[in-house]
């Protein structure tokens, strides 16, 4: 044979090839899912509260007050109520504006079941400006409670 017509064979070499598009297609997918949870959380947070002391506490006008003491029935503006029966003291008290600010004043020493169950009667009756006083922060036993 003549070696002029021997073409020299080739070898066919073959790339390794990964396609991602699945992965980031997979990827967009959790980052939008988290993006969306995450506003989910936010809205699920719970009633909105202050905490017993705070150092930028100020007076709040025009406002509808809550007492809770430990053994005591729950007072609207100083007046006794019944647990069932504060929504509509509240709204007897703002006249029925549920635009006004209502401010739940609690000892430290009511159970917490009792003051969420005041704060879940007076959003049951759709006021939603609702604030939790405070003492100011190193005011001492004596200190005044602010709104």
């Amino acid at each position: 044979m003549n070696e002029q017509f021997l073409v020299p064979r080739r070898r066919r070499r073959i790339r390794p090839y990964l396609d991602l598009t699945a992965m980031i297609d997979t990827v967009f997918n959790l980052l939008i899912f988290f993006a969306v949870a995450s506003t989910f959380v936010g809205a699920k947070s719970g009633l909105p509260l202050r905490l017993p002391s705070a150092k930028s506490a100020q007076p709040v006008p025009a406002r509808v007050v809550l007492t809770l003491l430990p053994g005591q029935p729950v007072q609207v503006d100083g007046k006794p109520v019944a647990d069932d029966e504060i929504g509509s003291a509240v709204s007897a008290a703002t006249g029925g504006n549920r635009d006004s600010q209502i401010v739940l004043m609690a000892d430290r020493d009511v159970p917490y079941s009792q003051l969420v169950g005041a704060l879940d009667e007076v959003r049951l009756a759709n006021y939603h400006r609702i604030a939790l006083a405070a003492a100011r922060e190193g005011g001492g036993p004596s200190a005044q409670p602010r709104h």
